[in-house]
């Protein structure tokens, strides 16, 4: 990687004041920055695309289901939160998909408040799928935004070829930013400068229609799985406009130089789209450098779904010695490459196997290097990834937020080496007795096999699950509000 891409980027950006630049109210920068970083660093580090790339074009699936819950959120009422969560679920046991990050907390809340859940389509997230939503559903009272998606691309048609003006001086706008970003960085990005062209016109068309769902709803608070998709940009926007409090439900390790939508130069300047609040797994799992919310305003409450899965899983057996794999889908080639040489190297030993589990936007995604009877892959969304740690004795991996919680179901934790990501992983993790940083498959094969085998149970990085607290947490919050208002 080229020195200081982060650094640079944020002090570029600040540099050339593109926070400034708006467009009918909306600032643009805010919306295209996190895009146009990811790119960067996927060029300069030579990764995979977050998504598997797929030639072929499908119709979307779509249920009478599908269609209700879409409807719905143009006659939902009043609410007291609403949810904004990611629509890659994990089927469990009872046979409904979870959402991992939203769910458990709004089952601590709807004893005593409405909550209203709002997902949106998962093609419009990945575009290697035609899958709408992983159903049924374990959450309540959820709406559907795949109306909204469709009412979109039937007025982005009329902005671009009626109200043409609109719209060639939008793409004015996007195309100076666009060369002055790729003279300074070196990189074609055209590309992703056409879809985050695309997420600007979503906002700017859809606006209305959300502002007046937020209104009619009227929320205490909106939570939210933050990213900057469209749908959630907007939702934020239109919250800081109504004084509704945003709080971030962490859903990744914050290093110190990623994620890049936390992340800015100037901390005192007020972002349309920052979330106010963030309920964090830890403090060792949350670098606050660069990110411009207040500390008072950060609280630590762990993880739910992690702390209940570590409860019931404690007691899975297994006659094997798996060693789990935890890919991501923008190293998958490398991380499956050291799985299948560990697996040659263990060919002839029936103790050990592997497991390799495929990040959630991996799915998909096939590398024939692993097609071997020594090794199962996880490529659906059958089973949660913490159900693998259960039965593993150890796990593989570079940077994913996976092997921080397999530190919890105690594994030997492998990080491999000399690879993008590896030295975040290390500036948080640093020297452990079961953590080992490694460049090849052999000397994973040496340590496991010189070993004594005892899970080690590591909650160092994790906050203590306290539902009381939380509960005391989110009363805060809205208290804080009140202050304000009066």
């Amino acid at each position: 990687m080229k020195n200081n891409l982060f650094d640079k980027f944020l002090y570029y950006e600040h540099k050339h004041k593109y926070f400034d630049i708006e467009f009918e109210g909306f600032k643009i920068w805010e919306i295209l920055r996190t895009y146009v970083y990811i790119d960067i660093e996927q060029i300069y580090n030579k990764l995979q695309p977050l998504f598997p790339q797929t030639s072929k074009k499908r119709l979307k699936k779509i249920s009478l289901n599908t269609i209700i819950k879409s409807f719905k959120i143009f006659f939902t009422k009043k609410q007291d939160y609403i949810f904004l969560n990611n629509p890659r679920r994990v089927k469990q046991k009872d046979g409904k998909y979870y959402c991992i990050y939203t769910d458990l907390l709004i089952d601590l809340l709807k004893k005593d408040y409405k909550c209203i859940t709002f997902e949106d389509p998962y093609w419009a997230l990945s575009p290697s799928t035609n899958v709408s939503h992983f159903e049924p559903v374990k959450t309540d009272s959820i709406c559907y935004l795949d109306f909204i998606e469709h009412i979109f691309k039937i007025k982005k048609y009329f902005f671009k070829k009626i109200f043409t003006k609109n719209y060639r001086e939008l793409h004015s706008i996007i195309q100076k930013i666009e060369k002055d970003v790729e003279k300074e960085f070196e990189c074609d990005l055209s590309n992703i400068f056409r879809i985050g062209e695309d997420k600007i016109i979503y906002i700017l068309l859809t606006y209305k229609i959300y502002k007046k769902i937020i209104k009619r709803i009227n929320p205490k608070a909106v939570f939210e799985f933050y990213d900057v998709f469209p749908s959630k940009i907007v939702v934020n926007k239109i919250a800081k406009e109504l004084k509704i409090p945003i709080i971030e439900i962490q859903h990744g390790i914050v290093t110190e130089n990623n994620p890049i939508f936390l992340k800015y130069y100037n901390l005192n300047r007020k972002y349309d789209c920052l979330p106010d609040y963030v309920l964090s797994y830890g403090k060792r799992l949350l670098n606050t450098n660069h990110m411009p919310i207040n500390k008072s305003n950060i609280y630590y409450i762990g993880s739910l779904f992690l702390e209940t899965k570590k409860k019931e899983y404690e007691n899975e057996k297994t006659s094997k010695k798996n060693i789990l794999f935890v890919s991501q889908s923008n190293l998958g080639k490398y991380i499956s490459e050291c799985a299948s040489k560990l697996s040659d190297l263990l060919k002839n030993n029936n103790e050990y196997h592997i497991i390799y589990k495929m990040h959630p936007y991996e799915i998909g995604t096939e590398y024939e290097c692993l097609k071997k009877e020594n090794i199962t892959i996880i490529n659906n969304r059958d089973k949660d990834l913490y159900y693998f740690q259960s039965i593993s004795i150890a796990q593989v991996g570079v940077y994913s937020t996976g092997l921080y919680e397999g530190l919890a179901f105690g594994l030997d934790t492998f990080i491999l080496n000399n690879c993008y990501g590896s030295k975040e992983i290390k500036s948080i993790l640093k020297k452990n007795s079961n953590i080992y940083y490694i460049d090849e498959a052999n000397e994973i094969l040496k340590k496991i096999k010189n070993k004594q085998i005892s899970k080690t149970i590591n909650n160092d990085y994790w906050e203590y699950v306290d539902y009381d607290k939380i509960s005391n947490i989110i009363l805060s919050i809205l208290n804080k509000k009140k202050h304000k208002t009066h």
